[in-house]
């Protein structure tokens, strides 16, 4: 992780498309930045996604 690491404490991401491709990684990297992440999936997948830490 670099200095940025928490860049986006406190901070409320609404990333659509997270259930797969881009909007997973985009959702990932987020959360390990520090933001609270807000998935719109779209497609159905289980309660604990696999990027949350």
């Amino acid at each position: 992780m670099n200095a940025n690491s928490d860049r986006f404490t406190d901070r409320v991401a609404l990333v659509t498309g997270a259930s797969r491709g881009i909007g997973v990684a985009i959702a990932q990297r987020l959360d390990a930045e520090g933001a609270w992440v807000g998935p719109r999936l779209d497609s159905p997948v289980p309660l604990e996604t696999p990027w949350r830490r």
